[in-house]
């Protein structure tokens, strides 16, 4: 994780750095440190983060489920952001140094990455992790940089990814999420009785196909990083090869860690957005599905869309983006 050299402009943006070394201190604290400072000398972080105290959101509960609606007006740039493919051609890069709001500032993590404060933030705490060169979003041989950010940030923390094509806004710069825990319903219905059943245990690791959630799913639970992400990677090359793809598939990732455990839940994905996204008029829903939307919270920028939501819209909203459960079911047999 440590083997690139960060740009002299982001060392410009460094706050603190964080190798590890019992010198670093516990990344936690750095980086409650960096929200401190932050939120004093960087005016639109601050407003965005008091913005969040004044934020509404309501339940609606589905067929064996819960959603949380969040109505979040900052929200709107991210929900509405190009990410077809070629749409990122010649556009400046968000994410890259010399782009970075001047005030914004962050932790060089293990030499490869930036831990940036986000000023669109969903959460309190929300930040950005950000590699140090400007490459393409992919997981596929990243899980183990995702997973050593879980481990590094440790209980308490969530680790999210956006595929490139389903919910990454940025999908030209390689990065993840980190928010508080518990903030999301899925942490708390994969663990709800009956709801995941065993597919494959093997070398202390289980796979689990959740049930009742309104999407598919599947949770990997694991008791190493490296074993955790190999069974990952089998799971992925499976999908790909089920669906005929030469790129990677379709996938939303919530990770964290919760009983001396490594757990992710991993959303397999048939499309970005809803038919609902592209129509016009009262016809239209602004909500684009990404990895916080797949874990149970739906973010609307509009009023209108906040109070039209209903469990009938949510229910045919995910049956519409997730994959179709017999394609999830060849490539889980493919791995067996």
């Amino acid at each position: 994780m440590g083997d690139h050299v960060p740009s002299a402009a982001f060392k410009k943006k460094t706050f603190a750095a964080y190798d590890g070394e019992e010198t670093s201190g516990p990344l936690t604290g750095l980086y409650l440190r960096l929200m401190d400072e932050q939120k004093q000398t960087w005016p639109t972080l601050r407003r965005a983060q008091a913005a969040l105290r004044t934020n509404v959101d309501r339940e609606i509960r589905c067929s064996g489920f819960i959603v949380r609606v969040q109505h979040n007006p900052g929200r709107i740039g991210s929900t509405l952001a190009r990410v077809e493919e070629g749409t990122t051609d010649g556009r400046p890069c968000f994410l890259c140094p010399s782009n970075l709001p001047p005030e914004q500032r962050g932790i060089l993590y293990r030499g490869s990455w930036m831990i940036l404060p986000n000023p669109m933030p969903v959460f309190p705490f929300h930040s950005t992790v950000v590699h140090v060169r400007h490459q393409p979003q992919g997981i596929s041989g990243n899980m183990g940089a995702f997973l050593g950010v879980v481990g590094d940030f440790g209980d308490g923390w969530v680790v999210l990814y956006n595929g490139p094509k389903c919910g990454a806004s940025a999908p030209d710069h390689l990065h993840f999420q980190v928010i508080p825990a518990g903030l999301l319903p899925v942490e708390a219905e994969v663990r709800s009785p009956g709801r995941l059943a065993p597919f494959r245990t093997e070398r202390g690791h289980a796979l689990f196909r959740a049930a009742g959630l309104g999407r598919q799913a599947v949770v990997l639970v694991g008791d190493d990083p490296q074993g955790t992400a190999e069974t990952f990677q089998d799971f992925l090359g499976a999908l790909k090869e089920a669906l005929s793809l030469p790129d990677e598939p379709m996938i939303n990732i919530v990770g964290y860690r919760k009983g001396g455990h490594l757990v992710l839940v991993i959303f397999p994905r048939r499309k970005h957005r809803p038919d609902a996204f592209f129509r016009a008029g009262d016809d239209r829903t602004m909500l684009s599905p990404a990895v916080v939307e797949m874990a149970g919270v739906l973010v609307t920028p509009l009023e209108t869309d906040f109070k039209g939501l209903d469990a009938h819209k949510v229910e045919a909203l995910f049956d519409e983006v997730s994959l179709e459960g017999e394609l999830l079911d060849r490539a889980l047999k493919a791995m067996g």
